[in-house]
């Protein structure tokens, strides 16, 4: 893995310390190299910058950028490419290979091949490219959206980074609050795509490249494949032993491809489904001794935790894993700034904190990590396209959102299943896409307008709509940004099987009726009970989280409740105060809960401070 740095200077003014400002700002994405290099043509200078991790061919022959023996391209990548042996072996007549990498494959079949050829990689990338004779450079990045690359462009300069701490580091960029994403936050939890919380800095779209040529003029273009690589998913229709053979055929293959040496390699263990599936398959492969990494409340909090904390121990006794338990507690939430600093934008989940303390103990043991995400999305696993499901089969047009609205409104129910109920009927809409909205939403809505996506669902097919909004946007803004800024904070990959190009392609050609036929993720879960998994199976769903509510009553959780207190802020020129006070009110008398509105201002509130002011 890598940290990819890009300088068009259109001014031919510039030297080096433009590039090695971006490349030092970047430097925990790749710490065992640094390099740049420099091109010239007519009518401007190219600078690719690289940081290396070094995994895949650990030699210097790999180090980058790489440069070709013409002089005529040049390549800076970040990432992993899962079936370069087998693209290699298609360019080995035509190119002389120096390396064991999937850097220099990369780099030549887009040489030979062009750009769209990208849509043959299987694997999670980002890539900037420079071709001499065509006097264009590019921008790319994978079909997932896996790995990310931002980019700013003006008169004078054209900027790209993997992080935005990058491209502000330069200098070149004037730093401008785009306040217009705070409402967007506030409701999905993340920025909106392709715009970030900064003026004229953008996050370039997964599965597309962007191409400037000598004229400056930009061409942006989708090298987007709905082809599986090696699987041919020839029938309309599966019977259940076919899509659970297929499913485990393709999991299987993806876990073997993406895991770097067993004993060099480990696996982020919740004790849920997906990574306990993940643990089952790779005991099958590579035999017992895979180190797990799993987060423990302190014996002094054990009641508050998640009953992730006793499953992860379960799954690693039973799949006999070489396994490390990271304790935590609200002490921990002491380091929310230092963490939050990390962040390139804000998002509203507690997964920053558990994802970068685990990555940083995991790291003193291995370089790459798997995790389960993406299965949730790519399986139909969130309790969200259950409640939608339902919503599509028997409240669409019904009077029970007209009493839901009232329902809603009260909030005082004792039994959490009526407060579920009560939740699930305040929720939903005539308008289907209101209505999932809704369910993803933070509950700010009685006093902010709902920031639409602008898209248009296609009616015929809303649930699969609504699974393709969470892996287009909730997954990729959320899930896997942290996941990425978190790792590679501490120079640790994470790699997600369940993002495989085949997994992906599988799952879609079964389409969302089918996914959620016998329940939410019933493939994984009958894959995982089929190896003794049932335990796992049958505990309740939870996310990859914190037991904030309880936190919050902590000391450490009430000094941080109370940096939202103070009036003098950034965050009250968009947010209104008195609505932060009532619902920490709320929170500690106990008359509600605001867990996740609450941390989503604290994130936001601490992230603006440290930026802007």
């Amino acid at each position: 893995m890598c940290g990819i740095n890009v300088i068009v200077d259109k001014t031919r003014l510039l030297d080096e310390s433009c590039i090695k400002n971006m490349n030092a700002a970047t430097l925990h994405r790749g710490p065992d190299h640094s390099g740049i290099c420099i091109f010239k043509n007519s009518s401007c200078n190219i600078f690719l910058g690289n940081n290396r991790l070094k995994i895949t061919d650990p030699h210097s022959r790999s180090d980058q950028p790489m440069v070709s023996v013409d002089q005529n391209y040049g390549i800076s990548y970040n990432g992993e490419v899962y079936n370069y042996k087998s693209l290699k072996s298609t360019l080995l007549s035509d190119f002389d290979f120096k390396t064991d990498g999937d850097t220099e494959t990369v780099f030549y079949k887009i040489i030979k091949s062009g750009l769209l050829s990208a849509g043959e990689f299987n694997g999670m990338f980002a890539f900037a490219f420079y071709d001499h004779a065509k006097q264009t450079i590019s921008i790319c990045r994978d079909e997932r959206g896996i790995k990310p690359i931002y980019y700013f462009e003006d008169e004078n300069y054209f900027i790209a980074s993997s992080e935005i701490k990058g491209i502000l580091a330069t200098g070149l960029v004037r730093k401008e609050l785009n306040d217009k994403e705070i409402y967007n936050y506030l409701h999905f939890k993340y920025a909106r795509r392709p715009n970030t919380f900064y003026k004229n800095i953008f996050e370039l779209e997964p599965g597309t490249y962007l191409q400037l040529n000598n004229h400056f003029q930009r061409e942006t273009r989708s090298f987007k494949s709905n082809t599986s690589i090696g699987y041919p998913f020839k029938k309309q229709h599966y019977n259940k032993e076919e899509i659970l053979e297929k499913s485990e055929e393709i999991i299987q293959q993806a876990i073997r491809e993406q895991t770097y040496s067993a004993g060099r390699s480990g696996i982020f263990l919740s004790g849920g489904v997906d990574s306990t599936l993940l643990l089952a398959v790779s005991k099958e492969l590579f035999g017992s001794g895979v180190k797990t990494y799993s987060i423990v409340n302190s014996k002094e909090e054990a009641w508050a935790g998640t009953e992730d904390f006793s499953y992860s121990r379960l799954a690693a006794k039973k799949y006999k894993s070489s396994h490390t338990e990271l304790q935590i507690s609200s002490v921990d939430l002491e380091r929310l700034d230092e963490i939050i600093q990390k962040l390139d934008q804000p998002i509203a989940d507690s997964a920053i904190l558990l994802t970068y303390l685990l990555s940083e103990r995991a790291f003193e043991d291995v370089k790459v990590i798997l995790s389960g995400a993406g299965a949730d999305e790519i399986f139909a696993g969130y309790n969200r396209h259950k409640a939608f499901n339902i919503y599509l089969k028997y409240f669409r047009n019904s009077l029970a959102i007209h009493t839901g609205h009232v329902l809603g409104e009260i909030q005082s129910y004792r039994s959490k299943f009526l407060r579920l109920i009560s939740r699930f009927l305040s929720d939903i809409d005539q308008d289907p896409q209101t209505t999932f909205y809704n369910f993803s939403n933070l509950k700010f809505r009685d006093f902010l307008r709902l920031q639409e996506f602008g898209e248009l669902w296609n009616k015929d097919q809303l649930l699969d709509s609504a699974l393709n909004f969470d892996k287009n946007y909730y997954l990729v803004n959320d899930i896997l940004c942290l996941t990425d800024q978190m790792t590679m904070t501490h120079c640790l990959e994470a790699r997600v099987p369940y993002l495989d190009k085949n997994t992906v392609v599988w799952s879609e050609s079964l389409g969302a009726s089918t996914l959620l036929k016998n329940g939410p993720k019933w493939i994984l879960k009958e894959l995982l009970q089929r190896k003794g998994g049932v335990d796992f199976v049958r505990r309740k769903k939870e996310g990859f989280g914190l037991p904030l509510k309880s936190w919050f009553e902590k000391d450490e959780g009430k000094n941080i409740l109370n940096q939202l207190k103070e009036k003098n802020q950034i965050l009250y020129r968009y947010f209104p105060y008195y609505k932060v006070d009532q619902m920490i009110e709320h929170q500690e008398r106990r008359s509600a809960d605001y867990t996740a509105e609450l941390w989503a201002l604290i994130i936001l509130s601490r992230w603006l401070k440290f930026n802007f002011e």
